[in-house]
């Protein structure tokens, strides 16, 4: 569904209505439960909304609610209701056209994301991630099934370390961690598809076109028009005042900024070789364009006056007395070739042969 078709669907709603505005509805929503400390560790996976068991919050122990499907408005309804997560937090949660933003409610902080992946053939895919985080609980909301963040809950699993030990707002901060991670592989999937095109554009320009470099300049500016306002939405949960926030936890949010900073320069650097190597191709195209009219132009120059001489003595007149010289076939052979010759000589001294 496009941005222009979720804004016409909620045309006329108020604000805070639930409306989901992808295309998954057919997959099975699934909700990973954790609850951790130091000491603790018990997980859960609920698949269908009646079989759901929302704690709520509970003392000492950091509760993660992570669902997978987005269409299921019963399923997160409840979870929103348990946690008193703010309605225009669901409202941004399940639609997928949102830009990555940072709110600050009063229960609790918003922050929506665009997760980008790579597919088999190259393509980058674009995953709506938000979460949405309290005293206590943080719960995240995936648009896919892939679950993007299994790495974290392994590593929260099998660690004992500063993670353990921390609250919801450093959970938040590993998580967008996790996401902006994974850009530096897809654009070090764009990078290499880009010096493939270096490659390709000196051993052989014959083999290039102009989709190759259409279809990787696609690719980026899907990485860019994420990217720019992640930076924005990470800039702003760095810079957030709110009690939540730790102050330990602002050194780590300061380096994932960092992180999106570098992102957004080295999308511009790529694109800038993308577009050097775009007008590369099209001066390489136009200089063998005028190689080709440089000879077809030699050629010109040389056999119009040989067939102006050879209309001129192709005329049936009665008078012409050249034709009834014995030697005047070979006198315009000589005269001919000497024209020939002083073309080429002249051309040669000018520069163009």
């Amino acid at each position: 569904m496009t941005k222009a078709r979720s804004k016409k669907l909620q045309r006329g709603l108020p604000p805070g209505s639930f409306l989901y505005t992808g295309t998954k509805y057919h997959m099975d929503v699934e909700i990973t439960y954790m609850t951790y400390n130091e000491t603790v560790f018990e997980t859960e996976v609920y698949n269908h909304s009646n079989s759901l068991v929302v704690h709520g919050n509970e003392p000492n122990v950091l509760q993660w609610y992570d669902v997978r499907g987005l269409h299921d408005q019963t399923l997160i309804q409840v979870l929103a209701d348990a946690f008193k997560v703010h309605p225009l937090a669901v409202e941004n949660a399940v639609d997928v056209n949102q830009r990555p933003i940072y709110q600050e409610f009063e229960q609790g902080h918003f922050i929506s994301l665009k997760h980008l992946g790579v597919s088999a053939d190259g393509t980058v895919i674009r995953q709506a991630v938000a979460l949405y985080f309290g005293q206590g609980f943080v719960i995240t909301f995936q648009e896919l099934e892939d679950d993007i963040l299994e790495p974290l809950r392994h590593r929260i699993k099998h660690s004992s370390g500063r993670i353990r030990k921390r609250g919801a707002d450093y959970l938040a901060y590993a998580i967008v961690d996790v996401i902006i991670d994974d850009y530096f592989e897809v654009l070090e999937k764009l990078e290499e598809r880009v010096e493939g095109l270096e490659d390709r554009l000196f051993k052989d320009k014959q083999v290039m076109d102009k989709t190759s470099f259409y279809e990787v300049r696609k690719e980026l500016l899907k990485v860019r028009k994420a990217v720019m306002p992640l930076r924005e939405a990470v800039g702003q949960f760095y810079r957030s005042e709110a009690p939540l926030i730790e102050t330990s936890t602002r050194t780590f949010l300061r380096d994932i900024y960092d992180h999106t900073v570098q992102i957004a320069d080295s999308v511009d650097a790529v694109r800038d070789v993308l577009s050097g190597l775009q007008d590369l191709y099209i001066s390489e195209v136009s200089l063998e364009m005028n190689r080709v009219m440089q000879f077809l132009t030699i050629i010109t120059a040389i056999f119009v006056p040989l067939s102006f001489l050879t209309g001129l003595y192709g005329m049936n007149f009665v008078n012409m007395p050249e034709l009834q010289s014995p030697i005047g076939y070979f006198v315009l052979l000589a005269v001919m070739g000497v024209l020939v010759l002083s073309i080429l000589w002249w051309l040669r001294k000018r520069g163009w042969l």
